[in-house]
C-alpha cells in the first residue's frame, strides 16, 4: 500500500474547509452572533486550529514517544513533518483549544461556541480518519481479529479492508480500521445535528467520539504504545471518564450524588486493561481464546458506559429542573 502524502493533504485541507462551512452554519443556526460576526469567528477558528491543531498533534506525539526519542535522538523528530509522526488525538484537542480561546477573545459564550462546533467537530474527526487511506498501513489492522485460524486466500473489498498485491499468486489483507473509525464518527456528528439544541451537546459528542476510539485504537498495528498500554486508547478513556465525573460534580452542587456513571467507568477501565493484556498475550498464554471474543467484551463495557452516560446526564437534568 502505498503512502501519497499530498493526496493526504489534499484531502485534509478539503476536510477542513468543509468542516468550517458547516461550522458556519452551525453558528449561524444557533444565532450565537450576527451572520457578519459569525464570518469573522469562523475564520479566526479556522486559522487557529489550524496552527494549534499541528502544534498540539506534535507535541502528543513527541510526549507519547518521549522515552523512545531520547534514546534515539531529539533531532530526527523534532523537525520531522512525517504524518505517522503526529498525534490524531492531539490534532483534535488543539482544534477544540482554538475555538475555546477565539470564543473567549471575540466574547461569544465559550458554551454555545463549543456546542455549535459538536457537529463540525465530529465531522473533522471522521474525515481526517478517512484521509488516513493515503497513508499506508497506519490505518490497519490484522485480519486475524475477526478470522483467527488459517487466513490464506481471505481477501474483504474496501471499504472492509485494504489489499495488497505483491504477484499474481500472492497477496496480503489487512483491515481497514481507519474507515470504521470514520463511519463511527459521522454516526456521532449525526448525533450532533441531532442533539444541536442539548445544553450538553458539545459534551456528549466528546464522550461518544472518545467512547468508540478505545476499541478501535486497540484494533489498529500501528499505534503508540508502552509495552501492552495504548497511550491514545488510555487518553479516550480519561476523556470519556471526566465527562462521567463532571456529571457526578454538577449534581452534587444540588446535593445529589450522581457518580454511579464514574464508578462503572472505572469498572470497564479495569476490564479493559486485563482484556488489552489478554490480547498482548500475557495473560491466559495457554489458552486458544479468540481475539475476537475479546473485542465482543470490551464492547460490551463500552456500551455499559454508554447506558450509564445516558441516565447520568437524565439525573443531571433533572436534578436542575
Amino acid at each position: 500500500m502505498q503512502v501519497n502524502v499530498n493526496a493526504w493533504l489534499i484531502f485534509l485541507i478539503s476536510s477542513v474547509l468543509i468542516s468550517g462551512v458547516a461550522f458556519f452554519a452551525c453558528t449561524v443556526l444557533s444565532r450565537i452572533a450576527s451572520p457578519k460576526r459569525c464570518t469573522v469567528y469562523v475564520l479566526l477558528t479556522v486559522f487557529m486550529g489550524i496552527i494549534l491543531g499541528f502544534i498540539s498533534a506534535r507535541f502528543f506525539f513527541l510526549l507519547f514517544r518521549i522515552s523512545g526519542i531520547l534514546k534515539e535522538g531529539v533531532g530526527g523528530y523534532l523537525f520531522s513533518l512525517k504524518p505517522s509522526d503526529l498525534s490524531y488525538y492531539g490534532g483534535l484537542a488543539g482544534v477544540i483549544l482554538a475555538v475555546f480561546l477565539v470564543s473567549k477573545w471575540m466574547r461569544i459564550p465559550v458554551k454555545e461556541g463549543l456546542n455549535a462546533f459538536a457537529f463540525p467537530f465530529a465531522l473533522l474527526a471522521a474525515l481526517i480518519r478517512f484521509a488516513e487511506y493515503w497513508l499506508g498501513y497506519l490505518g490497519t489492522g490484522g485480519m486475524e481479529i475477526l478470522f483467527p485460524g488459517d487466513l490464506d486466500g481471505l481477501m474483504l473489498p474496501f471499504p472492509f479492508a485494504l489489499t495488497e498485491v505483491f504477484s499474481d499468486d500472492y497477496a496480503e489483507c489487512y483491515l481497514a480500521i481507519f474507515m470504521l473509525e470514520g463511519i463511527l464518527s459521522l454516526r456521532v456528528a449525526i448525533f450532533a445535528l441531532q442533539k444541536r439544541k442539548d445544553s450538553l451537546c458539545f459534551t456528549r459528542t466528546l464522550f461518544y467520539l472518545c467512547l468508540f476510539q478505545i476499541v478501535c485504537e486497540s484494533m489498529r498495528d500501528i499505534s503508540l504504545r508502552w509495552l501492552f498500554v495504548r497511550y491514545e486508547q488510555a487518553l479516550c478513556w480519561l476523556v470519556a471518564e471526566g465527562v462521567l465525573i463532571f456529571y457526578g460534580i454538577a449534581s452534587s452542587k444540588e446535593k445529589k450524588w450522581n457518580f454511579g456513571a464514574a464508578v462503572i467507568g472505572l469498572i470497564v477501565l479495569g476490564l479493559t486493561v486485563a482484556e488489552e493484556y489478554m490480547l498482548d498475550g500475557k495473560l491466559l498464554a495457554d489458552w486458544s481464546f479468540p481475539r475476537g471474543l475479546i473485542y465482543v467484551f470490551m464492547t460490551a463495557g463500552l456500551a455499559e458506559m454508554m447506558v450509564a452516560e445516558h441516565f447520568s446526564r437524565k439525573k443531571l437534568l433533572n436534578n436542575y429542573s
